[in-house]
Order: structure tokens, then C-alpha cells, then sequence
């Protein structure tokens, strides 16, 4: 019996050990997981637009169909934006489409409901001079852990711990 009482005991104390590691494995690749698709969604924007030589435009969409006024955890969409409505319309081509990033927050006071690379590469926010931003991602612990994807003027984005400016991210 004693025998036993000491197995649970070392067992025990092994799971209280291990279970806090396993929940920040499991977060930082949530965290890796949504980053690395923002990161390859902007990037497949940018070729795009180079190669096809028209706009892309990169919106949030929960239904992977259209532009949504959605956050951009609940999924986002690419596509050909000839006309610059920010609007598939009938002729333009949905290019891709991520799924809602579960757990996930990703905010950018630049890049509200959408963003459009030029034929040029370079990124275009509201207006043809606003070529620069970033989005922060957050997860349920914080801003202690956040990242924050920087697109510089060129249009290539970047990963930070911080934002653009140098301060500490925000999160919710």
C-alpha cells in the first residue's frame, strides 16, 4: 500500500510539472500556426500581384467566399482585385483562403478589413500613400506573448516581438 501512495505521489507531482510545459507547447504552436499562415498568405499576395500584374486584395471572410465584416481570427481570403472594389466579382479569382485561427487574436489598426498588394509588390492600405503596418497576434496569455507581423514599405512582412514603433504589443 505504502508502495503504492509513493508511485501516485511521484506520478502526481511529474503531471503538475509536465501540464503547464504541455499548455505552452500547445499554445506557442497555435501561436507558430497562425503566423506562419498570415506570413504565406501575405507573401502569395505579393507574388501574385507581381506575376498577374493586377491587384490583390487580402480581406477577412469567415465564409471563404467573399469579404466579411469579421475579425481576422474567423478566416481571410485573397483574390484578383482588377477593379480595386475590394469585391470578388464576377471574372476575379479567389486565390486562397485560411480558416478561423481557434484561440487566436489578431487585431492592426492599418490593416482593418483589408489590405491589397499592387502590381509593384508593394502593399497598399487606404490609400495609395499608406504602404506600410502591421498586425498584432495574441493568444489567451497575453501580450507577454504576442507577436507582431511588420510589413515595411517594399511590402515584404517581418516577425517582431514588438511593434513597429518599438513598443511592447497590445492585446486585448
Amino acid at each position: 500500500m505504502g508502495e503504492l501512495l509513493t508511485t501516485m505521489t511521484v506520478v502526481g507531482l511529474s503531471l503538475s510539472f509536465a501540464i503547464p510545459s504541455f499548455n505552452a507547447i500547445v499554445n506557442n504552436n497555435r501561436r507558430a500556426t497562425g503566423i506562419n499562415q498570415l506570413v504565406t498568405t501575405m507573401h502569395l499576395a505579393r507574388s501574385e500581384a507581381i506575376t498577374r500584374n493586377t491587384q490583390i486584395t487580402v480581406c477577412p471572410s469567415q465564409t471563404g467566399t467573399a469579404c466579411q465584416a469579421v475579425p481576422w481570427n474567423q478566416g481571410w481570403i485573397l483574390f484578383t482585385d482588377a477593379n480595386s472594389d475590394r469585391s470578388v466579382d464576377p471574372g476575379e479569382f479567389i486565390l486562397g483562403q485560411t480558416s478561423a485561427q481557434t484561440r487566436l487574436d489578431i487585431q492592426s489598426a492599418e490593416f482593418g478589413t483589408f489590405f491589397v498588394y499592387r502590381p509593384n509588390g508593394r502593399l497598399m492600405v487606404n490609400t495609395p500613400a499608406q504602404n506600410t503596418g502591421q498586425m498584432t497576434i495574441c493568444d489567451p496569455r497575453g501580450a507577454e506573448h504576442a507577436r507582431v507581423v511588420i510589413v515595411n514599405a517594399s511590402g515584404h512582412p517581418r516577425l517582431s516581438e514588438y511593434q513597429s514603433g518599438g513598443a511592447d504589443p497590445v492585446c486585448p
